[in-house]
């Protein structure tokens, strides 16, 4: 009952030998407001390339009614998933779009090591390599070719607590490989339905994100990928539950009513109850980040922690608490969706929320749209930071607009190894 009246409280205040040649799910469908195929749509990694028109605009060139500025220290990340059955990459191919993105002055890279339910990477001991892949190892590749370049190495999570992806349930009736494992960990919303549908995209599994098992689960993989490869830092994604209606699983109903001392059921939009269970859900995801923190740096503590997190007007309904983990410094930075024309609102938002934390805030950016290479200048007002760019299969034709403006001098990376130790990352303090 203690809890209950804290926040009782608080109301009243992402083939052969010499190709990776897979599928690459179409990222992140589960949000209803995100349907859209309008570019400035609000976006996740995986959706900037299902949104952009066919007439978009692209950018050659740098504006030239711009003034640049150049900071000498600033992240400046690309993520790398996993490219289509019809988009095959050669190793070829991948070395050099990772020797452009370094002559671009970019510092560092994100490939995906945790999609649809499998790892990338070889020889998990918890989750089977993607199909596709089998018998190589990409992520190995990427960082041999990026540490070549002087690019830092962050390995993508994905998938986060989403378990699994399929074009159709109705179709498909596994729910991949961990839950078919573990069907007890599986999040089912208020109406009992078992996954997440979208029109757009298809459907996705989730784990519970409230049980400390799934905390654990990727708390696992996380800790695997440290031990295993040399990497400067882990990038979260889908920490947050799917909706406003979920999750109301069997561990939801017993912990919430033993928290609170109320039954879980549905409530009405808007009520003190409804908050109530939201903000249960967002002390649950600071559990979640907390134990996944824990576990990385007790084995590498110069290891940055980084998580793409959902816009500010999306994070009440995923229950997302980015900005409780900034408070409790549980995130080294912390990448904000911005991935409209227009960034300046969402960054506006952000910065509001995250308030005296703003030092963790990083721009995510889409290059899918035609004000991309002015957005990087735009967001070094709201997030000195740095950003992070979906995505790598769409950027190349900005490399040079980036080289003669807002990239046009290098940048040292807030995560760079301190030149008197290799023992320690630089982390931002408040």
């Amino acid at each position: 009952m203690r809890f209950f009246r804290y926040l009782s409280m608080c109301f009243l205040i992402a083939a052969v030998p010499s190709a990776f040649l897979v599928a690459a799910p179409q990222n992140d469908a589960d949000s209803e407001e995100q349907t859209s195929r309008k570019p400035s749509a609000t976006l996740e990694p995986g959706q900037a390339e299902a949104a952009t028109t066919s007439g978009q605009e692209a950018v050659p060139t740098p504006p030239t009614h711009l003034k640049w500025s150049h900071p000498e220290v600033e992240f400046r990340g690309i993520w790398i998933p996993i490219p289509k059955k019809d988009r095959g990459v050669s190793t070829q191919t991948l070395r050099k779009q990772i020797e452009a993105f370094a002559k671009a002055n970019f510092n560092a890279v994100l490939p995906v090591t945790y999609v649809r339910g499998y790892a990338s990477y070889p020889d998990s001991k918890y989750l089977p390599q993607l199909p596709e892949v089998r018998g190589l190892d990409p992520l190995g590749f990427i960082i041999e070719e990026a540490h070549r370049n002087g690019l830092e190495v962050h390995a993508w999570l994905e998938f986060g607590f989403y378990a699994y992806h399929t074009p159709d349930a109705t179709k498909d009736k596994s729910m991949g490989p961990w839950l078919d494992a573990h069907p007890e960990l599986l999040s089912v919303n208020a109406d009992g339905e078992r996954y997440i549908h979208n029109p757009a995209w298809g459907d996705f599994y989730s784990m519970c994100p409230a049980n400390p098992r799934s905390h654990e689960f990727l708390a696992n993989l996380a800790v695997e990928i440290v031990e295993r490869y040399p990497v400067e830092g882990i990038n979260l994604d889908r920490i947050r539950f799917a909706g406003a209606k979920f999750c109301y699983c069997d561990y939801c109903k017993e912990h919430f009513k033993k928290d609170t001392g109320k039954e879980l059921v549905p409530f009405a939009k808007g009520s003190v109850y409804e908050k109530l269970f939201t903000e249960w859900k967002r002390r649950q995801l600071v559990r979640a980040v907390r134990t996944i923190r824990e576990r990385v740096k007790a084995v590498k503590p110069n290891v940055a922690l980084t998580s793409y997190v959902v816009p500010p007007d999306e994070k009440d309904d995923k229950a997302q608490p980015w900005d409780l983990w900034a408070r409790e410094r549980l995130l080294d930075g912390i990448a904000v969706s911005m991935y409209g024309r227009h960034i300046s609102e969402s960054a506006r938002k952000a910065v509001t929320i995250l308030d005296r934390d703003k030092d963790l805030l990083i721009a995510a950016i889409s290059c899918d749209v035609p004000t991309y290479v002015a957005n990087i200048e735009k967001a070094r007002s709201y997030a000195p930071m740095g950003q992070i760019t979906w995505y790598s299969g769409e950027v190349m034709d900005d490399l040079e607009a980036l080289a003669q403006g807002p990239y046009a001098k290098p940048a040292r990376s807030p995560f760079a190894r301190n030149a008197e130790t290799t023992s320690s990352v630089s982390v931002p303090s408040r």
